[in-house]
């Protein structure tokens, strides 16, 4: 009990709190185990129970003008680097895939007849993300006027001079890529995430179901997804002017 108050008096989060409390009861199991530690001690550490609580989300979903802003940034750059870093923003926006998704696709992994994209996700498991019309068009212009069908990354490392290479991006370039078009735009700090907080937080703000949302992201649990709404007070302002109780 003495840890729980010590975590919580630092102003640690309840998840990263219950997250120490499970590596705690990890080492006690062992201990006990390997009888370095009475019986008594292990059930008094194991019925501690978890901290209840939450806090704010962090992160944000980018405005509107700010994603134009940064498309407009990718489409003034007459390199090559300007239509697949596009291309890049139009699947991070359009589908809400992870920085080490969208580095993994290949170019066998578009579904020309339902313009999709077959995304290897966490846990091993594969989706099937259907590209907004918008992104479809950055990317296939990426792959017709620069790419090529050719085997290989689908979006491939762009060296000095142009030199379109074969070799696949890591998760730390599209950060550079984005970081790089912020900075180009004049925009306010957000993270790679911050995409795939948008992409969700624009699904729900359209009327998709939570669960649809959860699908289209690769979570496992629905509770996940509500941690990437970004719609934030302007959603329960809305909500609270169509309760009309008082009229």
């Amino acid at each position: 009990m003495a840890v729980l108050e010590m975590l919580s008096d630092s102003g640690k989060a309840p998840a990263t709190i219950n997250t120490y409390l499970a590596a705690l009861k990890g080492v006690a199991l062992e201990a006990w185990t390997m009888k370095q530690i009475d019986t008594d001690s292990f059930q008094h550490i194991k019925q501690v129970r978890s901290v209840k609580g939450s806090r704010l989300p962090k992160g944000r979903a980018l405005e509107r003008h700010e994603i134009r802003s940064l498309f407009f940034t990718c489409e003034s750059d007459p390199s090559s680097k300007g239509l697949r870093d596009a291309a890049i923003l139009g699947v991070l926006l359009g589908c809400g895939l992870r920085r080490s998704e969208i580095v993994a696709l290949d170019m066998v992994d578009m579904i020309y007849k339902d313009r999709a994209l077959k995304v290897l996700g966490k846990g091993n498991k594969e989706r099937i993300a259907y590209v907004p019309g918008g992104a479809w068009k950055r990317l296939d212009k990426w792959v017709e006027e620069v790419r090529g069908t050719h085997e290989g990354p689908l979006f491939p490392r762009i060296r000095r001079f142009d030199d379109v290479t074969g070799e696949r991006m890591s998760d730390q370039a599209i950060y550079h890529i984005l970081e790089t078009r912020r900075v180009e735009a004049g925009l306010e700090k957000f993270a790679p995430h911050d995409l795939r907080r948008t992409f969700a937080s624009s699904m729900l703000d359209n009327g998709e179901d939570i669960v649809t949302v959860k699908d289209a992201m690769g979570h496992s649990s629905i509770a996940t997804t509500q941690k990437y709404d970004r719609r934030g007070d302007e959603r329960l302002k809305r909500a609270s002017q169509r309760l009309d109780i008082a009229d």
